[in-house]
């Protein structure tokens, strides 16, 4: 038995809730991890999970 459809599953729904969070951005999974791109803008990072925390300091940051 394998985990790989079920870890696909997961995988497409931490991607469509960050897409939900970051409206705007586009990511991009690759061999080094994980890209958000808006405009000119490209954040890289290992995982999604520290995309997501780069992105929060990142929008915190503009608003404040």
């Amino acid at each position: 038995m394998t985990t790989a459809p079920y870890a696909d599953l997961v995988m497409e729904r931490l991607l469509e809730e960050a897409e939900r969070e970051f409206p705007g951005w586009a990511f991009a999974r690759h061999h080094a991890g994980w890209t958000a791109a808006r405009g000119d803008l490209r954040l890289t990072r290992p995982s999604l999970a520290a995309l997501r925390a780069l992105l929060r300091v990142h929008r915190e940051a503009r608003e404040g």
